[in-house]
């Protein structure tokens, strides 16, 4: 997010004030729980936000946060999950021609607690089902991406064996 950081403030307050449909009701206990001074919708930040994007309006004082919010706040969202004991295992083909989406991709993954395997096979332990798929709906990459879930996956986690020395 290339904003001020009261922007992405302003966004982080309003992802915690959100329903399970990512929507908010922008009124005056909103007002009165963020310790505002004036109504939320005359700051420059928020019509920023909706100018750019980031929250949709829906009818009368009700927004949600959109993809692109999400995908901003992936890190922040990740914070309060703690692992269950099931591994996350993200396996992906991205052809050359994406490479910037691959590269994007990437980067998301790190800010998700994932870590890289290989290239293309990365592992969490955190419960993030939902932001992987979407990370992958909002880059338009279902086809080339693979998530899979499971409490024994076998991974080497000792050090590199290094062959013909004893």
């Amino acid at each position: 997010m290339r904003t001020s950081g009261g922007a992405y403030r302003w966004l982080m307050r309003l992802m915690y004030a959100t329903d399970p449909r990512w929507e908010v009701k922008v009124d005056r206990s909103l007002d009165h729980r963020f310790g505002s001074r004036q109504p939320i919708r005359s700051l420059r930040s928020f019509r920023y936000l909706c100018s750019k994007g980031y929250l949709t309006h829906l009818e009368g004082d009700r927004y949600q946060l959109t993809d692109l919010a999400r995908i901003n706040l992936l890190q922040e969202m990740v914070k309060r999950r703690k692992p269950d004991g099931k591994w996350r295992v993200v396996v992906f083909d991205i052809p050359e021609k994406l490479r910037q989406n691959r590269n994007v991709f990437r980067h998301h993954l790190i800010n998700l607690g994932f870590r890289m395997k290989q290239q293309s096979v990365w592992v969490s332990p955190l419960p993030c089902e939902d932001l992987v798929a979407l990370v992958v709906k909002y880059h338009g990459l279902g086809q080339f991406v693979e998530l899979i879930v499971g409490k024994d996956v076998p991974l080497r986690t000792t050090a590199v064996v290094r062959v013909g020395r004893e």
